[in-house]
C-alpha cells in the first residue's frame, strides 16, 4: 500500500488525538478574519467538551484531509457530524490548532 493508510484508519489516529487534545485543553487557534462565526470554539460559544463530544459521535464517513494552504505538508482535517464543521490540524505532538468550529 506504498505508507498510505486507508482513510478510517487515517480517521481513527485523528479522531484519538484532536480528543485527546481538546480533553487536555492542549490546543489553540489558527488567526483568520471572521473568527466570531468561523471558530465558535475560540470565542467560547462553544466548549472542548462540546466539540469532543461532537467528534467521539462522528464515525468517519464525512470525514476529510487536504494540504494546508500555506503549508503544504500539514494534513488539514475536516469532520462534518451533527451539522458542525470543525476543521483543525496538528503541528508536532500534541499541539493541534483549530481553524473552525461552526454550525
Amino acid at each position: 500500500m506504498g505508507g498510505v493508510l486507508p482513510i478510517q484508519s487515517k480517521y481513527k489516529g485523528v479522531k484519538r488525538a484532536v480528543m485527546s487534545a481538546l480533553r487536555s485543553g492542549k490546543f489553540q487557534h489558527e488567526a483568520r478574519a471572521g473568527i466570531n462565526v468561523k471558530n465558535l470554539l475560540a470565542t467560547g460559544q462553544v466548549t472542548a467538551e462540546f466539540v469532543e463530544a461532537l467528534i467521539a459521535r462522528s464515525d468517519g464517513t464525512q470525514y476529510s484531509s487536504s494540504p494546508h494552504h500555506h503549508a503544504p505538508s500539514v494534513d488539514v482535517h475536516i469532520i462534518l457530524t451533527g451539522g458542525w464543521y470543525v476543521k483543525f490540524y496538528f503541528v508536532g505532538d500534541p499541539e493541534t490548532v483549530f481553524i473552525s468550529v461552526h454550525q
